[in-house]
């Protein structure tokens, strides 16, 4: 067995206040094997599972430590521990958290929509992991994704076909994708002003302004996201519009506090330009910003609305290995790379990862 069940038993049992040997006597066992099972050196016959629950006042799912539920706040902080653990120790040991976690908890989509999520992250920071491995991250992401389809949750059913025509389109299922993109409601209704109205006839203002600044800090990320799409020279090719873009990308990013990661923008457009001064010029601040402290959203538009917690210092790192090994590999980055200010900026960003002359 594999079960931590000794310090339940320990405040059921004060709770109940009963010492060691009266609960010991009730179930005509020793002291001894009492303190056993408290401290988790040993457990319980089953056979005493149901006398125990009843000597304590409880049921055996609580004295077991069963949830047949799991909130959704909860599954968000459970699957933001696996994450926090991928960046610290690596994703062989966030993987077997995550995987106890479904185990656990096979009823919750909650957990499986957010637990998709982990697979994107895996994905992303660890891109020396072997194909095969990829692979099977993606596969057990459609998995998830599938299954909350299937539940038919409304509060998650939306975006998990969204995700999986995205994968569909990735992996060249056009047709898949277009099924699935034809389920999708073409307008969604907002219901954060009904909601709003609703908390203040409460005269609860301060959920009301939680809820609208949630959805403000929404919508100022779907606008960000289609700017950045709009910088894709196969939609846009003036090079031109696609530089007032990015401007437009820095301010948001600048008001709102969206990551300071313009810079990353202007680089790709000045390549594409051939306009190495300004590219490597970009560069040099996209490393300086790299290595600076995350920006935070501002809290005097957001929180309390979004609880806004300063990231890992290991989430920059992994970016900062992401953007070296990109550098290296694309051919695209050659030119800049023999740029003195270019060579500089990579001497840097090698400097900070342990690396570099």
């Amino acid at each position: 067995m594999n079960m931590k069940i000794g310090t339940r038993l320990l405040e059921l049992r004060k709770k109940k206040g009963l010492t060691q040997d009266q609960l010991a006597e009730q179930l005509g066992v020793s002291a001894p094997a009492v303190s056993k099972w408290e401290t988790d050196s040993s457990y319980p016959d089953i056979t005493l599972l149901c006398p125990l629950a009843r000597a304590l006042d409880t049921n055996v799912d609580t004295l077991l430590q069963f949830e047949a539920t799991l909130p959704d706040d909860e599954a968000v902080k459970k699957v933001n521990t696996v994450v926090e653990t991928a960046l610290q120790e690596g994703y062989e040991v966030s993987e077997q958290m995550l995987s106890k976690l479904l185990r656990e908890f096979p009823n919750s989509v909650a957990l499986k929509f957010n637990a998709s999520v982990v697979w994107d992250v895996f994905q992303m920071f660890f891109p020396t992991a072997s194909e095969e491995e990829k692979e099977r991250w993606t596969v057990r992401k459609k998995e998830l994704l599938t299954e909350v389809r299937a539940s038919g949750n409304a509060a998650y059913w939306q975006t998990a076909t969204l995700q999986l025509a995205n994968i569909a389109i990735r992996e060249e299922k056009l047709e898949q994708a277009e099924r699935l993109l034809k389920e999708l409601p073409e307008h969604n209704a907002d219901s954060t002003l009904t909601w709003s109205l609703y908390y203040l006839k409460k005269k609860e203002p301060a959920e009301a302004l939680k809820i609208t600044q949630k959805r403000l800090y929404s919508l100022i990320r779907q606008v960000h996201v289609c700017l950045i799409n709009m910088i894709n020279p196969e939609i846009i090719s003036d090079n031109q519009l696609l530089l007032e873009i990015c401007e437009t990308c820095k301010a948001l990013d600048i008001l709102f506090g969206l990551g300071g990661m313009y810079d990353g923008l202007f680089l790709a457009v000045y390549l594409r330009m051939n306009c190495l001064d300004e590219a490597a010029d970009c560069l040099t601040r996209y490393v300086d910003a790299l290595l600076r402290p995350v920006t935070l959203p501002k809290q005097s538009l957001f929180a309390p609305g979004l609880d806004i917690t300063e990231a890992p210092p290991e989430s920059r790192k992994e970016l900062r290995e992401l953007l070296l090994k990109e550098l290296e590999e694309e051919t695209q980055y050659q030119e800049l790379l023999r740029h003195p200010k270019g060579m500089q900026a990579v001497e840097k960003l090698k400097a900070s990862l342990g690396g570099g002359a």
